[in-house]
């Protein structure tokens, strides 16, 4: 049992080009977050890459789990043709028909636009001038966490820092990887903000 648990989510866009590593950040109760920076300012300690540190407003008394869900981006090569079974972005619809798309996979149902995704059941060219991309030439990583978080909480001082801080290490293949420009992370902080310990934990 857990005493006035609190969920943080926070979604934000990898991009070494920012101070900060990160764009489009969005997310009540996040202060910041940071990842390797090409030129690191306004306190970003430009962790390397592969190192994710979040920034939290306010303290927590434990850190109940974290979850993430990465969106890789399009590989940027389009093509127009599709192998079987994989997973295709549409990036132009172009002149090529309903039929067309339904032939290699879209769903009954599904309007052909740019962003959507389907799986292609048949392979070979898409007809007319639509384009599709795929992201499935780097593996998606895992995003774990680094250190001991009740740790790092219980002694982050809010009228110094002003709040918690957290520190996530990214993995592909069992090893620390960076993620690449333009993938979407969104975190889920699952935290405690309650005083009281409950036995047994």
């Amino acid at each position: 049992m857990e005493a006035y648990p609190v969920l943080v989510s926070c979604t934000f866009t990898v991009d070494p080009t920012s101070a900060s590593g990160v764009s489009n950040l969005t997310g009540g109760a996040v202060k910041a977050v940071y990842m390797n920076a090409n030129t690191p300012s306004g306190g970003n300690p430009d962790p390397v890459a592969g190192v994710i540190q979040v920034r939290l407003q306010d303290n927590y008394s434990k850190l109940l789990g974290v979850s993430a869900m990465v969106q890789e981006p399009a590989s940027g090569t389009p093509l127009t043709s599709v192998s079987l079974g994989v997973p295709y972005l549409i990036t132009s619809v172009g002149t090529t028909t309903l039929a067309q798309w339904q032939a290699k996979g879209l769903p009954a149902g599904v309007t052909p636009a740019v962003g959507v995704m389907f799986i292609a059941t048949a392979a070979g060219a898409l007809g007319g001038t639509g384009e599709v991309q795929t992201g499935l030439d780097v593996q998606a990583p895992e995003i774990s966490l680094a250190g001991v978080a009740n740790a790092n909480l219980q002694n982050s001082d809010s009228a110094v820092n002003g709040g918690a801080i957290l520190t996530l290490i990214t993995r592909a293949a069992g090893s620390v990887t960076a993620l690449r420009t333009g993938t979407v992370v969104r975190l889920n902080m699952y935290l405690s903000n309650s005083s009281v310990t409950v036995q047994g934990q």
